[in-house]
């Protein structure tokens, strides 16, 4: 028993000083003599837990549990695991038997916060940070969270209370200035959280998530210059925005003359319709250019100027093409320095095949101006950038347009939230197309025969404004960083106009000066 004891000594020295594979090969060692013996297999299953192998973790702590059930802290750390894969349920059961153990377990308390949080129960939330603060007033962690749950409930105020008292308890917490300066651009105040991003990267220089958080900030703020620099740690492995590594050299932007470029997609299909502009560009460097595009977009891009290969994106899979070179598409603003003054504006870059946009001739023969409407982007994820949680309204939010005589509207929305047509049906005159379109030609055809498209932030908005045609984008407090800040036009899209929330959530304000206009277009187009 002495020499185990000094065994798991030594252990836990290795183990506290970092030095994890020397833990580990001890702990085994204490195992080989004592198979269950429960401090080594937990102590194993937190080393398998600091390495994310989360169900390395599970095992190794369920028999630890089982060998000894009574630790609080056994059941706190394999409920980490649990939420690590995934099992909340299992991960809430296993902290509220920790806090059964132990009714003074601040730092259960608080996992079950996070937990509860990843569920989308915010005030349950809420009220587990509260009661760990409570336990523990120095508890940095627990404030950092408050906030981010307070954040998602729209109480900024509140929220950015508890991050300066866990800035206060903790003033070299990275995570806290992170999420400070999330909660002033959520404010409007940008410069501010531009500083407090970097204070967290003077704590914390290689943070991947803050350096792309600065880079939107300072695009958004367009100072495009800094951002650009910025913008490349999307590319980080912890933020992993495009799935595939090469082994062939990144291109610089020099010359490639009798060599081949891939230009692969990232991000969403908007950005590939916003940043395909820039194709044209790279071709006039060098040789050959092949784009690497999504399924819904091939049609769209067969024949682009710029583009000499098309070739079309398999999930997890690189693109089966040869080339000399690689970029990823949203580093070509960076790659070209891009300003305010330099962004390429030739509108329009793209249009509807002829033939399709004939085909639908017949269907648009409204005497009136005729509208196309979408209403909402993507569904988001938790981990979604800002503007993406709130880059939709609901057919309720048209009900104004109703007034509005000699239009008829036509809906382009796709996806889930193409059901809403039946309530806008209810409101307005519409006919809801997007049964009938099966691709982006397809939309683009439509597009062809309308007046005036008004959408959210999507990939139809893009799409319209490639084409030159006439839109009003419905824009969210705090946009996606190329619609920039205060504008009503933008330097991206000649022919869109902004409509911007000046408050959080408020699109009736929006689509009340939005109605004004669209009356004031009609009347212009009656008296010419």
């Amino acid at each position: 028993m002495a020499e185990i004891a000094e065994m798991m000594e030594t252990a836990l020295g290795h183990h506290q000083a970092g030095r994890l594979g020397q833990a580990e090969q001890t702990y085994q060692m204490i195992l080989e003599s004592e198979p269950n013996h429960p401090v080594a297999l937990h102590s194993l299953g937190l080393i398998a837990l600091q390495r994310g192998q989360y169900n390395a973790s599970v095992e190794l702590i369920s028999r630890a549990i089982e060998a000894e059930p009574q630790i609080p802290q056994f059941h706190n750390n394999i409920g980490i695991a649990f939420k690590g894969l995934g099992r909340m349920g299992e991960a809430i059961s296993a902290f509220e038997r920790a806090i059964s153990l132990k009714s003074d377990y601040a730092e259960a308390y608080n996992n079950m916060g996070a937990a509860l949080y990843s569920l989308g129960h915010y005030t349950a939330a809420v009220e587990n940070y509260k009661q760990a603060i409570a336990l523990n007033p120095d508890y940095a962690g627990a404030y950092n969270n408050m906030s981010v749950a307070l954040q998602s409930q729209n109480q900024f105020a509140a929220a950015i209370e508890n991050c300066k008292q866990a800035i206060a308890t903790a003033p070299d917490y990275y995570e806290a200035y992170n999420t400070m300066a999330t909660l002033l651009q959520m404010q409007g105040r940008h410069n501010e959280a531009i500083e407090y991003y970097r204070q967290a990267l003077r704590l914390k220089p290689d943070y991947a998530e803050v350096h792309n958080n600065l880079a939107l900030a300072l695009l958004l703020c367009g100072r495009f210059e800094e951002g650009w620099k910025e913008y490349e740690w999307r590319l980080h492995p912890e933020i992993a925005a495009y799935p595939h590594h090469y082994q062939m050299p990144r291109w610089d932007g020099s010359s490639f003359a009798g060599k081949r470029l891939l230009v692969h997609y990232e991000q969403g299909l908007g950005d590939s319709l916003h940043f395909v502009r820039y194709l044209p560009m790279a071709k006039a460097l060098g040789g050959t250019v092949i784009f690497e595009a999504r399924k819904p977009l091939i049609g769209l891009f067969r024949g682009f100027e710029g583009i000499d290969e098309l070739v079309e994106a398999r999930p997890n899979t690189p693109p089966d093409v040869k080339f000399d070179y690689h970029i990823p598409l949203l580093s070509l603003p960076g790659i070209f320095a891009t300003t305010l003054e330099t962004i390429p504006a030739d509108i329009p870059y793209l249009h509807a095949d002829a033939a399709k946009a004939e085909a639908w001739r017949g269907r648009f023969s409204f005497d009136g101006l005729k509208i196309g409407l979408v209403w909402a982007g993507r569904p988001a994820k938790m981990n979604d950038g800002l503007h993406l949680r709130y880059r939709c309204c609901e057919p309720e939010n048209f009900l104004t347009l109703a007034k509005v005589k000699g239009v008829k509207f036509y809906g382009l929305q796709k996806g889930s939230a193409a059901s809403g047509s039946h309530k806008l049906a209810e409101i307005l005159p519409i006919t809801n197309l997007a049964d009938q379109l099966e691709d982006f030609t397809d939309t683009a055809a439509v597009i062809e025969k309308l007046d005036l498209v008004i959408s959210v932030d999507t990939a139809v908005l893009h799409l319209a404004g490639m084409m030159g045609k006439e839109v009003w984008a419905l824009l969210s407090f705090i946009p996606d960083w190329r619609w920039m800040l205060e504008r009503t036009d933008s330097p991206w899209y000649p022919t869109v106009r902004l409509f911007r929330q000046k408050k959080w959530g408020d699109w009736d304000d929006v689509f009340r000066r939005l109605t004004e206009q669209l009356q004031r277009l009609i009347s212009r187009n009656k008296n010419h």
